[in-house]
């Protein structure tokens, strides 16, 4: 693949997430409705933190403008999700080519504890294909309000891939994320972490934020709860031998029935680009249960 035609080509495809989704939204007369009245949930409340540490986990209703609490590709959850993903990407680069396929699970034992699970289970560099690194996270909530979801923890990535392929590392990343509704169907989120890794690799800050807006009520099936949004993710290497890195997502999300999610983006770097990628292309299946 030639580099002229990268920039086009990423010109074209961000244009075509976004106008996609734009023309949907002028479809719609308004966002969607707001969400009914939670009848069994009720905010956390700090003075009962330890008896909803052992607290059966309760849905959380969507915000006051009707944003739902819904994961999108390449952002932090600030909120707690029972889910099962499968996710594949494609990655074009000035050297080989390079794809994945990768699950997930997450899942919340109570109101105040959640852990999830990301196995790559195949990874292609091109010429070689191997298994990845695991990576295994636990959080706590701290605040969940209607409108307002803060979520702390570590994100643990295991060292089970091949060293060829740029894993077989050790890291350990505490987080903070936080997810908000800020009215007409749009939410912010995002995470500020710090990671630390062996093998050599740098310790980094990690910083992300993201905003999109959902335009259609739940119910309207292939394309309940469509949203579009667009995410930022920044890497600052803080400690050893590394470059710094900034990339943007376009991306959509849409229930498509019985609680199944189809997710698509195309993440651009920003910077350092002659040395990362031109553009990776990600689909995601999610289900809810």
């Amino acid at each position: 693949m030639h580099w002229s035609n990268f920039a086009a080509r990423r010109t074209a495809l961000a244009a075509a997430l976004i106008v996609g989704c734009a023309d949907a939204a002028v479809a719609q007369d308004a966002p969607p409705p707001p969400a009914e009245p939670a009848s069994e949930w009720t905010p956390l409340d700090s003075a009962k933190f330890g008896e909803e540490l052992g607290s059966k986990w309760i849905p959380v209703p969507n915000g006051d403008s009707g944003a739902p609490r819904h994961g999108w590709l390449a952002t932090a959850d600030g909120f707690f999700t029972r889910e099962v993903h499968l996710a594949a990407n494609y990655t074009e680069a000035r050297g080989p080519d390079s794809w994945g396929v990768l699950g997930r699970f997450h899942y919340p034992f109570t109101r105040r504890l959640w852990a999830g699970i990301e196995v790559p289970f195949y990874q292609n560099s091109g010429r070689s294909g191997n298994f990845g690194d695991v990576t295994l996270t636990t959080q706590v909530m701290l605040v969940e309000k209607r409108n307002l979801s803060i979520n702390g923890g570590v994100g643990w990535r295991l060292p089970t891939g091949s060293i060829r392929q740029g894993n077989n590392v050790f890291a350990a990343q505490p987080q903070l994320n936080i997810w908000t509704d800020v009215g007409r169907g749009f939410s912010l989120r995002g995470r500020v972490a710090y990671e630390f890794a062996n093998r050599n690799q740098p310790d980094n800050f990690v910083l992300n934020a993201a905003v999109g807006q959902t335009i259609t009520p739940h119910s309207r099936a292939p394309f309940g709860d469509l949203t579009w949004y667009v995410s930022a993710n920044w890497r600052q290497p803080i400690r050893g031998v590394g470059n710094s890195f900034v990339s943007i997502t376009p991306g959509m999300r849409t229930h498509v029935g019985n609680n199944l999610f189809l997710l698509a983006g195309v993440e651009f770097p920003v910077t350092n680009v002659a040395n990362s990628f031109s553009q990776r292309y990600i689909v995601q299946l999610v289900q809810g249960f």
